[in-house]
């Protein structure tokens, strides 16, 4: 029988009648069983729980907003260690920076910030979890203006692999803050609460513009030799949806006027005229919730990513035509996502996030109902990515994949090894791991 002593906060156990609803991951493709689930409230359940699991000798992990990609935020057999419940938050308005819990996710806390006129730069699904996007990099339509998420990281507070309550930040522990600034979560230890540097923030111009799929290879032409180098105020993202699947897409914020941004995107429409053409001038807020869209308690799909750090050739557009002419199913597309601006003014080793000099991010994406549909998706997608890579480098942790062999090399590049000795330092026996945790060498 399992001896739960010394646990505290909310224990789901698999005789609870909440357990299948709290072993969901957001990617439906899993089905992962839990020995016991701890909500945590406060700093104190995680040391219990992180303490347990060193005398239980039981393998953890830690789970925020619960959508880790490849679902590694779960366990079968074991402890999962969820800080949702950590809620906490203090505004200091007159050095701008926040203090919360590291169990908020996006949507509310852009909201809670809405109040107080500034943002945090993340990203755009409303129920990713703040500490995910944050210690994984952090990317959204914010991140030319105001830079990734974790550039925006002042201080953790982390429970450690032997229970002790510590925080980093630029005058303490500064090595294991480089670290959560793009190291990822899950391997250092369980954070317990932030501090960001926030922006003021007020209206904001939307725009959104389509091709017909026969435009593709000029509209990825022509986009690619602007996005990344226009106005850091604009960040753009274009989705390129498979063959019969809807338009090509190019969609971005621009913290300005829309006169200002009329002139700033006119090389684009006037290179390839669209289809259609839309500019809507809205609170920031506002934007967020349109671009996340309904909430999902789940999905079923995989999901993949490399970052183009030169043009893509001829050669490369040809792979990107013929897999989105050949898609397999109805929900099969690549998006990409400007980088430059902010994100590449900070220099590759200044934090742990390696990415600095890509010209864009692509994310391959496959989408399925149907349980019968998931090899030939996942096959798609690994090919895709495979076909891409002589054009391609790298990868984006928070787009996790199972696939990816030389994972640790493709995430976090020439940070790997002081990565690798601050994990040694810190968590010595390796307590704090999964699939993809940095390796101790």
């Amino acid at each position: 029988m399992l001896n739960i002593g010394g646990l505290s906060g909310c224990i789901i156990l698999p005789s609870s009648p909440c357990y299948d609803e709290a072993r969901q991951d957001y990617n439906s493709r899993f089905n992962k069983y839990p020995k016991v689930i701890v909500y945590c409230n406060h700093t104190k359940d995680v040391v219990n729980a992180v303490l347990w699991a060193r005398r239980e000798q039981m393998p953890f992990r830690l789970r925020c907003g619960g959508h880790s990609y490849e679902a590694y935020s779960l366990i079968n057999c074991g402890l999962v260690i969820d800080v949702s419940g950590l809620q906490a938050m203090t505004y200091h308005k007159e050095n701008q920076t926040i203090q919360i819990g590291a169990g908020h996710r996006l949507l509310p806390l852009y909201e809670t910030l809405w109040n107080e006129g500034v943002t945090l730069p993340g990203g755009t699904c409303p129920t990713v979890g703040i500490s995910g996007q944050t210690l994984g990099g952090g990317y959204g339509y914010l991140s030319r203006i105001f830079g990734m998420t974790c550039d925006n990281l002042l201080e953790v507070e982390m429970v450690t692999a032997q229970g002790t309550v510590i925080c980093a930040n630029e005058s303490q522990n500064i090595d294991l803050l480089w670290a959560c600034r793009g190291g990822g979560g899950g391997s250092f230890g369980a954070i317990t609460s932030f501090l960001f540097q926030v922006h003021p923030i007020g209206n904001v111009v939307r725009f959104r513009m389509t091709w017909e799929f026969s435009s593709l290879r000029n509209v990825v032409q022509v986009w690619q030799a602007w996005a990344p180098f226009t106005d850091p105020r604009l960040t753009s993202l274009m989705a390129l949806p498979s063959k019969n699947q809807g338009d090509l897409r190019a969609s971005g914020i621009f913290v300005g006027t829309e006169l200002e941004l009329r002139q700033i995107i006119s090389p684009l429409l006037e290179a390839i005229p669209p289809k259609s053409v839309e500019f809507h001038t809205l609170s920031w807020l506002e934007a967020a919730k349109q671009i996340a869209g309904s909430p999902l308690r789940s999905e079923t799909f995989k999901s993949t990513s490399a970052y183009a750090y030169t043009p893509l050739s001829d050669a490369a557009l040809d792979q990107l035509t013929d897999y989105l002419q050949n898609a397999p199913g109805q929900a099969n597309v690549v998006s990409l996502a400007a980088y430059g601006g902010a994100i590449s003014q900070i220099p590759v080793q200044a934090t742990a996030f390696a990415h600095r000099q890509p010209l864009f991010l692509i994310h391959y994406q496959s989408y399925w109902a149907k349980e019968s549909d998931a090899d030939k998706n996942i096959r798609w997608i690994e090919g895709f990515r495979s076909s891409m890579l002589p054009y391609t480098r790298g990868a984006y942790q928070n787009y996790a994949d199972s696939l990816i062999l030389d994972w640790s090399d493709a995430y976090f590049g020439e940070n790997l090894n002081r990565l690798m000795h601050i994990k040694r330092k810190y968590d010595p026996d390796n307590l704090f791991c999964f699939e993809q945790s940095i390796p101790l060498g």
